[in-house]
């Protein structure tokens, strides 16, 4: 009778304790979920600025200002595959495919943005206000988006250490979760030279 008492209080603690780990589980799943609510927003507001500095019209059209208008354009594509990424991932942030893709886009993006503003940079003696604007803008969201990647690496890697752990780990395997993946460090600051 003892016996059978203590088997049921051993398997009383470990439904307890799946029971626990399932909700941890959900839980970091949840943060990481809403982490990158914040990279989507972040995101939307820079294909806006993007479009935006695609889609304006330049006031002469001299030689220098057609390889301009160019380099502008030249942002569209990369905008559209940020956009199409960015659909991907939303729907399901903790899959490590669709992050990279999004992340692949982004870095992309970004190495766009900078030749344009090197281009327009050799070329232009002097920025307009809304070219100014732009710049700015863009500095501006690049802070918050670092900051709020940022926040879903950090997220990730709370989730990924919590299935990472035995015996956490099993109950992962079991339910077919998979590590998530962080963002890397920006094309933007790769592509800076050395101090």
């Amino acid at each position: 009778m003892w016996i059978l008492s203590l088997e049921w209080l051993l398997l009383a603690l470990m439904v307890f304790w799946i029971t626990g780990v399932c909700k941890r589980m959900k839980r970091l799943r949840a943060a990481c979920k809403t982490a990158f609510s914040a990279v989507e927003a972040q995101f939307v507001q820079l294909l806006d600025l993007l479009r935006s500095c695609a889609n304006a019209e330049l006031p002469q059209q001299d030689a220098q200002q057609v390889s301009l208008q160019h380099a502008r354009h030249a942002l569209l594509p990369s905008a559209h595959l940020l956009e199409a990424t960015l659909i991907q991932a939303k729907q399901q942030p903790l899959r490590p495919e669709t992050i990279a893709a999004l992340d692949s886009a982004w870095q992309g993006v970004q190495v766009a943005w900078q030749a344009y503003v090197q281009l327009h940079g050799v070329q232009a003696q002097a920025l307009s206000d809304e070219q100014q604007e732009w710049e700015q803008r863009w500095s501006q969201l690049i802070t918050l988006q670092s900051h709020s990647t940022e926040q879903f690496n950090t997220a990730i890697h709370a989730y990924n250490g919590a299935i990472a752990q035995f015996p956490a780990c099993v109950i992962a395997r079991l339910s077919g979760l998979k590590p998530g993946r962080t963002f890397q460090k920006d094309a933007a600051l790769l592509m800076q030279p050395p101090a």
